[in-house]
């Protein structure tokens, strides 16, 4: 996947409303949001050390990310454009930058899966637990939401979100994922909305499990044309001579 210009997602980001009175106004927001973005790549989640960090390259990181200062904004005034700035609307521009950018690459299949944060928490101080939509060839993330009762709410947030996911993905055809997601409700939906699933069964399931050997105990036990091998990141596919 050839990397979008970073100017394209400054460009998308200045879609998110300022929040602010133009009195006063030292940096456009779009720039502040940028950076917060930025900062998160680092896995920088606390402000004063972004701020920090923004000091120590702001010779590289100002123009690109549209600033016209000579010094980045201070944590307090991240912190508030943060947290005045719509959830909606900075989600809305993001998701726009990402079509645009995914439009001419393949986008068949994605995995379907929970995971833990290690960085981000909730009011409480609790990790927070999302389910994700991950495309491994391209690297990246389509969609991302919380789960809010334990890792059994995984399926069940997956239905209330699918038809956000393809329509928002339309050249998306294929779901993968573990035994949690192998649910005959979730199936139907997927093949209702003309795509199509690719889902573990395990012994936990007795009867789809019986039914699947007895379906496939005629079936070619030839070796495949292809194998996928994966090694430290990499996937390797070895075709088959003859």
């Amino acid at each position: 996947m050839s990397a979008a210009p970073l100017g394209s997602l400054v460009e998308a980001l200045k879609a998110v409303p300022d929040p602010r009175k133009r009195r006063g106004v030292r940096h456009a927001c779009s720039a502040i949001v940028a950076l917060a973005f930025v900062g998160c790549l680092c896995r920088l989640s606390e402000l004063a050390v972004l701020q920090r960090w923004a000091t120590r390259h702001w010779h590289l990181l100002a123009a690109p990310l549209g600033f016209n200062r000579p010094a980045p904004p201070h944590a307090t005034t991240i912190s508030r454009v943060l947290a005045r700035c719509s959830q909606e609307h900075l989600e809305t521009a993001f998701v726009n930058w990402l079509l645009a950018t995914l439009i001419d690459l393949p986008l068949d299949a994605a995995a379907v899966d929970g995971k833990t944060s290690k960085q981000a928490h909730d009011a409480d101080g609790d990790p927070i637990h999302t389910l994700n939509v991950f495309v491994h060839d391209l690297k990246v993330c389509l969609g991302q939401w919380t789960v809010g009762d334990g890792k059994e709410t995984e399926p069940e947030v997956l239905k209330a979100h699918l038809k956000e996911l393809f329509d928002r993905y339309p050249q998306l055809t294929l779901l993968t994922g573990d035994a949690l997601f192998t649910q005959r409700h979730l199936a139907d939906m997927i093949v209702q909305a003309s795509r199509h699933y690719l889902l573990a069964v395990k012994d936990n399931q007795p009867d789809m499990t019986e039914a699947l050997h007895t379906t496939f105990a005629a079936v070619d036990e030839s070796a495949p044309d292809a194998k996928t091998v994966e090694k430290r990141g990499r996937r390797l596919i070895h075709a088959r001579s003859g």
